[in-house]
This record gives structure tokens, C-alpha cells and sequence, in this order.
């Protein structure tokens, strides 16, 4: 029976995103025992363990001082859904029909959910400033499909050139879409990831007919995606020994193709018909987001008990829910490749090894470009910032803490072409034609109610939140300097 018990200062600068109304946590299902895949079987919950204190050391070391000694140090699991929004998410109280995901409800019971979670409007985007800790506007990578410069320095690099966590092993298995049109097989290797096996480009045309890379080999597949990936990882998880270990996992699913997925992953009734896919795809996009999380919990349980206790999982969701299956009494017009709350919230659970949170929710600030500080923290970096990157492992163990006082985005695909800022209060949103927007998401969770041009108040909070974003464009936004974030925010704040 799976067991494990999941986990989880300030910056400058944040485009589009609203408040939401107050979320409560979904009961989790009672955990079962997941199957094998190729067995009809009922998705399962894994069993939560009792939290435990995190290694954090609070006095800062030379570089040269030796890393800590392997049994202290987590083993790190980050997964990736592809287009799951808020509004496609058990754990935030939005919709009326959410997927069916005990796993990850199990999860969210035993560790830490976040309430305030920002991602940008794509895939490509996203995983650029997970993998970077940047912005776009740092890497020019603001567009689906762009790709990451060979100048850039990825997380998994950063871990093995870094003494105090060069013990570590780590790979990225799934989708990579960080390579432009036409990427090469050797690429993700190229780029310092020691072991990549997965999706080299934005999607496939067919879960259950595809091209899978791995080590620098494509080879053609029939195996059904989400399965195959998860076989991939746990067999890589099953060949570590001695070392911690990193692992990078990004589904496909429930990006399109709307599909059924396999019988034993889900529990719908539905035909798979191509006219019933036709009209009713939220319910397929949802099957899809469910045998997802059925296979997440057949990697869970394929570790052995001391493993999964040394674990913390991280979930994140990679952008919004698309325009045809997102819940369109949330965000009427605000989806997937939209500046808006429907293209950047997204859902965050952090759960296992360090985390004392139990069943807890946090509404903090936080940025995807977070992820890069936190897992080197998580690894024994002893760093709290970083490029645009700011950790959050204070926050799994105590609530209240700083964090950062406003979240960035910005994005260009000709069609959504601006930035988003927000701070706990207003989000301000300027696009490339000049047009500006201001909301009050403490009582606008919809973005209803534009305040640009309604008061002097107003646009002192426009100009501030528009300076603190031409900071971080310009590059003289200096994440790693806190006080100056702290100073520049409060000073917006100040104009409520």
C-alpha cells in the first residue's frame, strides 16, 4: 500500500492574475491499492505518513563546504500536468463536475495546497521559467514554441555544477517543448540533463501512437502515454541506489487529443465516440486528468517504503484550462493563453518528506519561476533567491511567512501579446497596443470591473504596479535584493 506523505521572499513584478474567492480543500477518497495498468482496477489513493521536520539549515555556508550527508536529503518528485487549470481541479472549489483524483487528493489532505499560484499562458513558457528561474523577457521565451538559448542554464545542470548538490541524480521525463520547431534528439541531454526520456515537442496527434525519445533515440510506441511515461519513471526511480534524486515528470495529459483514456486508468462510462468527443469534451479532457492520476499513484506505490518517506512531490499545473473544456461559469473568457486569472492560476500541491502542513492551505504569492530556488533549496543549495526565482520551503513548514510580494508574467504570441502584474490586492495588465486594465481582485475576482480612469486612487496603483513591471522587464527588477522588493511593494500597497 502507497504511503507517502507529500510536501511542498520576494520579488518584483507580476502580470495578469486575479484573486479567487475563498477555496475550500475537497474530502480525498478512501486510498486503495492501484493496479497495474494492463489490469482493470479502480484509481487508488496513497496512505499519508506522518509529517516530518525538513532539513533547513539557517546559517549560510562556503561553497566548498561538504554537501550534506545523503540519508538528511529528500528525494524530489516535480510533475507537471498539461492545460489543467483551477477551474479542472478537485482541490479548489470552482466546479460543480471535477475529476475523479484520489491520489492527488490524498495529497493535498496529507501535505499543502496552494491557493495562489501562478504559471503563464503556455506550456513552453511555463517550463522555460521552471527550468531557468527566469522570465520570458529574460530568455525570450514568451511564446509557445520558442526555444530555451543555449545560454541558458537549466535546473538539472545547476543541481550537478553546484558542490552542495552535485550528489544528486536527475532526469526529465515527458514533455520537453523547449527546443523550437525542430529539436534534436540529443537536445534535453545536450543541455545537461543526464537522463531524458519523453515528448520532444507540444503534443501528440495520438495518445496511443507516438514517437518516444530517450538518451538521444526516438522510437515508435503504441503504448498509451501517460502509462508509458510512468513506466519510464519508475523504472528510473527503481535504478537509483545511494544518491538523492530529482525527478522531472511532465505528463502530456490532458492536453489534446480529447480521448478515452484506457478503461482500467478511469472510472467513466463514456463511449469514446468520436461525435460524443465532439460534444462533450470537458467529460473526456476530465478522464484524461483521472487516468493521470491513477498512474501518478502507481509510481508512488512502485516506491518502497523508505523511498516514498524520503520523497516530496510537487504538483503544478503547466497553464489554464483550454477555451472548449474550461468551466465556463468561472472564466468566461479567461483560458489557456490568456493573461487572465483562466490562463494563470493554476493548481499546486506540495506533500511528503519536510512538509508539516498537513492539510493546510497557503495563500501566498507565488510564481512558476519559484520552482528553480525551491527544489535547489529543497537539495541543499542554502539559497533562498535566485535569478527571478524565489524559494518557498519556508512556507511548508510555517504559515505566515514572507514570500514575495507581487508575481510577473508576460507573454507574446501576437494574439495575447502584454504582461501581468499582481500584488495581494490589484492586478494591472498592459498589452502591446497600449490598452491597460486594472482590478481589484480582493472584490473582482472575475476581472469584471476595469478601475483604469475611475479615480486618482486608481491610477497611483496603475503607475505603481507599471513601474515595479518595467523594473523586472528592464532587468533592474533584482529579485535577489529583498529589500528593495519589499520597499517598492509596500509603497503600492500604501495607495489601497
Amino acid at each position: 500500500m502507497c504511503c507517502l506523505s507529500l510536501v511542498g521572499c520576494q520579488e518584483s513584478a507580476s502580470v495578469d492574475t486575479s484573486e479567487s474567492t475563498p477555496i475550500t480543500p475537497v474530502d480525498p477518497a478512501e486510498p486503495t491499492s492501484p493496479s497495474d495498468p494492463t489490469a482493470p482496477t479502480n484509481p487508488t489513493a496513497p496512505d499519508p505518513i506522518a509529517p516530518t521536520e525538513p532539513t533547513d539549515p539557517t546559517e549560510p555556508t562556503d561553497p566548498t563546504t561538504p554537501i550534506e550527508p545523503k540519508a538528511s536529503k529528500p528525494n524530489i518528485l516535480l510533475i507537471i500536468s498539461d492545460d489543467q487549470g483551477l477551474d479542472s481541479s478537485a482541490q479548489y472549489s470552482l466546479t460543480s463536475n471535477p475529476p475523479n483524483t484520489p491520489i492527488l487528493n490524498a495529497l493535498a489532505s496529507g501535505g499543502l495546497v496552494f491557493d495562489n499560484a501562478w504559471a503563464t499562458p503556455g506550456c513552453t513558457t511555463t517550463r522555460s521559467s521552471i527550468i531557468t528561474g527566469k522570465h520570458g523577457v529574460k530568455t525570450s521565451v514568451l511564446a509557445i514554441g520558442d526555444a530555451l538559448p543555449e545560454s541558458e542554464t537549466v535546473l538539472h545542470k545547476y543541481l550537478s555544477d553546484n558542490p552542495k548538490t552535485s550528489d544528486y541524480e536527475s532526469a526529465l521525463i515527458g514533455k520537453w517543448h523547449l527546443g523550437g520547431g525542430n529539436p534534436s534528439a540529443s537536445e534535453p541531454n545536450d543541455r545537461g540533463i543526464p537522463y531524458y526520456a519523453g515528448i520532444l515537442t507540444g503534443s501528440l496527434s495520438d495518445y496511443s501512437d507516438w514517437d518516444v525519445t530517450e538518451q538521444g533515440a526516438t522510437t515508435a510506441t503504441t503504448q498509451y502515454s501517460t502509462s508509458k511515461l510512468t513506466d519510464m519513471a519508475v523504472s528510473w526511480v527503481g535504478q537509483q541506489d545511494e544518491n538523492p534524486w530529482f525527478l522531472w515528470l511532465a505528463y502530456n495529459a490532458p492536453h489534446t487529443p480529447f480521448h478515452l483514456p484506457p478503461q482500467n486508468l478511469q472510472t467513466t462510462s463514456l463511449s469514446g465516440d468520436a461525435a460524443d468527443i465532439t460534444a462533450n469534451p470537458r467529460a473526456y479532457y476530465l478522464a484524461a486528468i483521472e487516468a493521470m492520476d491513477t498512474e501518478i499513484g502507481r509510481l508512488l506505490d512502485s516506491m518502497p517504503t523508505a523511498v516514498r518517506e524520503n520523497t516530496i512531490v510537487m504538483f503544478v499545473g503547466d497553464n489554464g484550462s483550454p477555451s472548449r473544456v474550461r468551466y465556463q461559469s468561472v472564466y468566461a473568457g479567461a483560458t489557456k493563453s490568456s493573461l487572465r486569472e483562466g490562463g494563470l492560476s493554476v493548481p499546486m500541491i506540495v506533500s511528503g518528506k519536510g512538509v508539516t502542513r498537513a492539510g493546510q492551505r497557503e495563500d501566498a504569492l507565488i510564481g512558476i519561476t519559484d520552482f528553480f530556488a525551491t527544489v535547489a533549496d529543497l537539495a541543499g543549495a542554502e539559497i533562498e533567491q535566485i535569478n527571478d526565482s524565489v524559494s518557498f520551503k519556508s512556507l511548508l513548514t510555517a504559515a505566515n511567512q514572507s514570500h514575495r510580494n507581487q508575481v510577473f508574467v508576460e507573454f507574446d504570441d501576437g494574439t495575447n501579446s502584454g504582461y501581468a502584474i499582481k500584488n495581494t490586492q490589484y492586478k494591472y495588465m498592459k498589452y502591446a497596443d497600449g490598452s491597460e486594465f486594472l482590478y481589484d481582485l480582493s472584490t473582482d475576482s472575475t476581472e469584471s470591473n476595469n478601475l483604469i480612469g475611475s479615480g486618482a486612487n486608481a491610477t497611483q496603483v496603475a503607475a505603481g504596479l507599471e513601474a515595479l513591471a518595467e523594473e523586472i522587464r528592464g532587468g533592474t527588477g533584482d529579485t535577489s535584493t529583498p529589500s528593495d522588493t519589499t520597499d517598492i511593494t509596500n509603497a503600492v500597497l500604501t495607495q489601497r
